[in-house]
């Protein structure tokens, strides 16, 4: 029995995989994810034999979760399903340690032969796709083997840094600023972000780190502003940490103080019923300066959140209290007039 973990993003998508693929007598189907972060932490959890995994998704693309789970999972063998069929997307693919890439228009009865194949150690493309990936490797070959060895330092561990997509905190920070330390290398850097956006619009720590970039070392404050604005509104669609949603209303607040305060109002009314006030106080004196303006106006965000829940709480117990008070009135007055 072939164990099958599915990864895509579109519902529909998953749901017909799963039902093309249980019909099959030999195969099982052990998890399911929308993305590729959920997909590498089944994977990891359950030790698949076969994971099946869309190219696009939301928070990590198909590329990146391949990687991860070729590195957690060593027995597991990953098969990419795409309607991308340039050679770019192939060589990414098999780049990350993918066994396979099928074409989403392939045949019901060729995604259950390739997974098959692949489980079985054999690399399976769809037809068409060698030839794309060996004229790319005819042309391209000597500038593959010297990438890796011509990038810097700086730009390696950048790309580290982008593998994990929500992993957005003080001590990432904190090495990132690290990797700026010169013009030169703010220029090699940039080009990594962009690319990095233009695959995968919704990457958390891309958008900080170009915002911030942009408005530390080229001055383009409207332009950061922009990419923090973006960040921020994917980090609160992902459900980041805390730390990680304040990071972005502190760099707001250098370009316009009543955007970040209106970030900060966002954050209270998500996470103000989840996060204990102790924990607020650590988050804040990280991120923020204790007296700073925007750790006391987080303070008195979260305290009218606390209150306008303590209100809702107890409404229905007024109400109550009404009614007991109106029918012991109403008894009493009926034993007095006896």
């Amino acid at each position: 029995m072939i164990r099958i973990l599915l990864v895509d993003d579109q519902k529909v998508i998953r749901q017909g995989l799963q039902a093309l693929l249980e019909s099959e007598p030999d195969f099982q189907i052990v998890g399911l994810a929308e993305n590729g972060k959920i997909g590498t932490e089944i994977a990891e959890q359950l030790q698949p034999d076969v994971v099946l995994v869309d190219m696009y998704m939301p928070v990590m693309d198909g590329a990146s979760a391949t990687e991860i789970i070729c590195q957690r999972c060593p027995n597991t063998r990953v098969l990419l399903l795409s309607s991308a069929d340039d050679d770019q997307c192939i060589a990414d693919a098999l780049s990350a340690g993918a066994m396979g890439y099928l074409l989403k228009n392939a045949s019901s009865e060729e995604v259950a032969n390739a997974i098959r194949s692949v489980h079985k150690g054999y690399t399976q493309l769809s037809p068409g796709l060698l030839q794309k990936v060996m004229s790319r490797n005819a042309s391209s070959t000597s500038k593959s083997l010297n990438t890796a060895s011509e990038l810097s330092y700086a730009e390696n561990e950048l790309l580290k840094l982008l593998k994990e997509p929500d992993c957005l905190d003080i001590q990432t920070l904190n090495t990132f600023n690290t990797l700026a330390t010169s013009s030169n290398e703010v220029k090699k850097l940039l080009p990594h972000l962009k690319q990095k956006l233009e695959r995968q619009p919704d990457h958390v720590g891309a958008y900080y780190f170009l915002g911030t970039l942009l408005y530390e070392h080229q001055h383009q404050a409207k332009v950061a502003l922009t990419c923090w604005r973006k960040g921020f509104k994917q980090a609160l669609n992902q459900g980041i940490s805390l730390e990680g949603l304040l990071l972005f209303c502190r760099s707001m607040f250098a370009v316009n103080a009543e955007e970040a305060f209106a970030a900060i109002q966002q954050v209270v009314k998500m996470q103000g019923e989840l996060v204990p006030a102790f924990v607020l106080g650590q988050t804040a004196a990280q991120v923020f300066l204790a007296e700073s303006e925007c750790a006391q106006f987080l303070a008195i965000a979260w305290q009218i959140q606390k209150l306008h829940t303590l209100l809702d709480e107890h409404y229905p117990l007024k109400s109550k209290l009404d009614d007991l008070n109106a029918r012991f009135t109403m008894l009493t007055r009926q034993r007095l007039s006896l």
